[in-house]
Order: structure tokens, then sequence, then C-alpha cells
């Protein structure tokens, strides 16, 4: 474990040129993921709905794929419900045929998104990971909201600052969050 950093007022308002660039790269780069991700989404919620529309109702179970899972959460039970399906004659063999195909996009969506999701999930830890580099603590990637952890004497608190502020004008206690944001003049008062 490494000690923690503490920062005057000057090597915090130093670091925010640096730190601005890049929460927003981050924000850009993961705000692609996101599209992507919802694209993919879409894609096998279409499979799903076509597959269970055209040959296998009673196979897939209503709300697959609701209620916050992944697809990747769903495939284990949906996977097995699809190929009991899958086992039921046909006429002429072409519903089998059709079915399978519906199958492999099916199969083929949950890849590619759950592909996509991880891709996310290792970019999003890497940009965690190098804001947290700098020492700073990170409370919001969106927003862009970051403490930087200070002290005079024993007593700590925090500087918070945001992307979207020219200047850090604000600090807070270690108890509190942003909403316990006071203006840096009144800081003197507390130690």
């Amino acid at each position: 474990m490494t000690e923690e950093k503490f920062f005057t007022l000057e090597e915090a308002r130093a670091l925010l040129p640096e730190l601005r660039a890049v929460l927003r790269d981050a924000n850009a780069e993961l705000d692609q993921f996101s599209e992507r991700v919802q694209v993919l989404n879409r894609n096998y919620v279409t499979a799903e709905q076509l597959l269970d529309a055209c040959h296998a109702p009673e196979a897939v179970s209503p709300g697959a794929g609701a209620g916050g899972l992944s697809p990747v959460d769903n495939r284990g039970s949906l996977a097995n419900s699809l190929d009991k399906a899958a086992e039921r004659p046909s006429n002429d063999g072409s519903d089998m045929l059709e079915f399978r195909k519906l199958r492999a996009n099916f199969e083929i969506a949950i890849e590619e998104l759950s592909r996509e999701q991880s891709e996310f999930l290792r970019r999003l830890e890497f940009w965690v990971d190098k804001i947290d580099d700098y020492g700073v603590i990170l409370r919001k990637l969106k927003e862009g909201l970051l403490d930087f952890p200070a002290r005079s004497g024993d007593f700590k608190y925090y500087l918070c600052w945001g992307v979207d502020e020219d200047d850090i004008t604000h600090w807070h206690l270690l108890s509190d969050g942003y909403i316990g944001r006071r203006a840096l003049v009144s800081l003197s008062e507390y130690y």
C-alpha cells in the first residue's frame, strides 16, 4: 500500500490542466464504448425476439435479458431452453434451418456484446488507474469530480474540483461529500 499523498493548493492547481485532459479523454473514449454497447444490445434484443417469435416462444423465459442482467448472465439457461426447442421435429426441415440461423445470429450477438462489455471494463479500469496514479480521489468519472487530499497540521480535508470548474475554489471534510463543499475562504476557520 502506498503512502497517501497530500496536496497543497498550489500543487493541486498545477495538475488541473493535465487532469482536465485525462478526464476528457477518458470520457470521450468511454462514451464511444457506451454507444457501441447500446447498438450491440439492440442487436442482441432483436436476435432474441426473432428467435423467440419465430420458433421457440415457450423456450425463452419471459423477460429474458430484462431486469438489468446482461445477455451473458442469461446465456446458460437461455441456451438450454433453445437446445430443447431445437429438438422439436419439423415437417420439411426448413423450420430447423431457419431456427439454426436465428440461433447463430443470437449467439453472435451475445458474443459481440460480451466482448465489447469486457473491453469497456478493461478501458474503464485503465482510466481509473491512470487518475489514481496522480494521488487524487476520483469521485465521479462522468462529471469529472476529483478530491485532492490535503492537510494543515493534523487537520485533514479534501480540495474539491470538477472538470468544468476553472479553478479549485472549494473544500470539504473527509466525512462530507460534494454536498458538504465549502468555499476555500472558510478553510482557515477549521485549523
